[in-house]
């Protein structure tokens, strides 16, 4: 077990709440300047250039030796899944024209659509591409070091779209899941019907197949409708809980381990760009340090600035994939030793992140975010995620919740 006198010495009760907010101003810091001062950080943008400059010189500041590691992202994955339901939409209409030709395309569309839901975005390369960066700073282990960890943040904020706002946000999971439902029946639909016409089935038949893939072709035409609103005039959010709470906490962590290294763990702090963009940061970090970071643990920092601490337990929609069962017992180890961590253990349904990208890849990896009462983190992707939207109190839940974790995953002498 955890032992209880080793963390969460920043846990305010409510009546400490006023001085609460005096001794949680330098975490918040790090935050406002990401969220008010530069605002808006897009994949690729001016704005995402100058946090990761920021994160530079923070970890600088630390006597820490940051490293910049470059490299090309698209602007947003909205392009991509737009082309895809594009080409899945006009091979059915054009079923009854050219039937061969309607079926290539669903079955590609399909496919592709399963290569999204996985995480992967088959027409991010037709996109124009903007220069992004990761900050890399490691701190070695005192003595020998037997297992590494990885803790990372995005510094770039989402770009928001009609159904993020508040009201509407919580029909998204329902609306993804019959958007899969809807997309996987034209599949098998049109595979059958397709078929048909092969084994020259009546015309009439064949016509009517199609009719009946009309009515649920509505629902991956509302999501194309969506999409391109958000690629033609979505704009990114000044991003104070998604996701400047994790880069400030990142700071704090890097902090607080320069001054105490552990004895026997590698830690990588790392502000990472482009994770709107399909989690690109999260994939060239990992292409670019196979070997270092092979067998590594990582835990991902996103939104974790409004409410109580939450430990996903599983992440993606079609195909969910497991957190590490190792981090998933420390951190419950953590939860029993304080229950008012009450917020436990939630599955992420809403977005693909970057702790989705990493398990999808078969790596050891958790996310840590944060939950208020509602299934969605407040104003999720909405223009008012400001710093009225941070809580420094959860931030510092947040950060004796890593500590603990790191401090567990040190005394291990076989960093297992």
């Amino acid at each position: 077990m955890v032992e209880k006198d080793t963390i969460l010495h920043h846990t305010v009760t409510r009546s400490e709440a006023s001085k609460a907010t005096i001794s949680d101003k330098s975490i918040v810091a790090p935050a406002r300047f990401l969220a008010r001062e530069i605002g808006g950080r897009a994949p690729g943008s001016p704005g995402e250039r100058s946090a990761s400059r920021f994160m530079e010189r923070e970890l600088k500041a630390l006597g820490l030796e940051p490293e910049l590691q470059r490299f090309r992202t698209p602007v947003t994955t909205a392009w991509s899944e737009l082309l895809v339901r594009l080409l899945f939409i006009t091979g059915v209409l054009l079923f009854p024209l050219a039937n061969r030709f309607s079926y290539v395309s669903i079955f590609f569309a399909f496919i592709f659509f399963l290569l999204e839901q996985f995480g992967r975005s088959p027409f991010g390369w037709l996109q124009v591409h903007r220069k992004s960066e990761n900050v890399i700073a490691q701190i070695k282990a005192r003595e020998n070091s037997k297992k590494t960890l990885v803790v990372a943040a995005h510094v770039d904020s989402p770009r928001s779209a009609f159904y993020y706002r508040p009201g509407l946000v919580k029909f998204l999971r329902i609306f993804s899941i019959l958007d899969i439902a809807c997309m996987s029946f034209l599949f098998m639909l049109f595979t059958f019907t397709f078929a048909g016409a092969i084994l020259k089935m009546e015309a009439e038949k064949l016509n009517l197949f199609w009719k009946i893939g009309l009515i649920p072709l509505i629902v991956p035409s509302l999501a194309l409708i969506g999409l391109a609103q958000k690629a033609f005039a979505g704009k990114p959010i000044a991003g104070a809980n998604d996701n400047a709470s994790g880069a400030a906490v990142l700071l704090e962590l890097a902090r607080v381990y320069s001054r105490r290294r552990p004895q026997n763990l590698d830690i990588w702090f790392v502000a990472t760009g482009a994770a709107d963009a399909g989690g690109i940061g999260i994939k060239r970090l990992l292409g670019r340090n196979r070997r270092q970071l092979r067998g590594a643990f990582f835990v991902i920092l996103d939104k974790v600035g409004s409410g109580l601490p939450v430990c996903y337990r599983k992440e993606g929609g079609l195909f969910p994939f497991k957190a590490n069962r190792k981090l998933i017992s420390v951190v419950k180890e953590i939860f029993q030793v304080h229950p008012h961590y009450d917020a436990g253990f939630k599955r992420n349904g809403l977005d693909r992140g970057e702790g989705f990208q990493l398990l999808s890849r078969g790596k050891e990896a958790i996310t840590l975010t944060s939950r208020n009462k509602g299934g969605c983190p407040q104003f999720w992707r909405w223009y008012e995620d400001d710093l009225d939207n941070l809580d420094p109190k959860c931030m510092r839940l947040t950060l004796d919740l890593v500590r603990a974790l790191v401090d567990k995953l040190d005394k291990e002498p076989s960093g297992k």
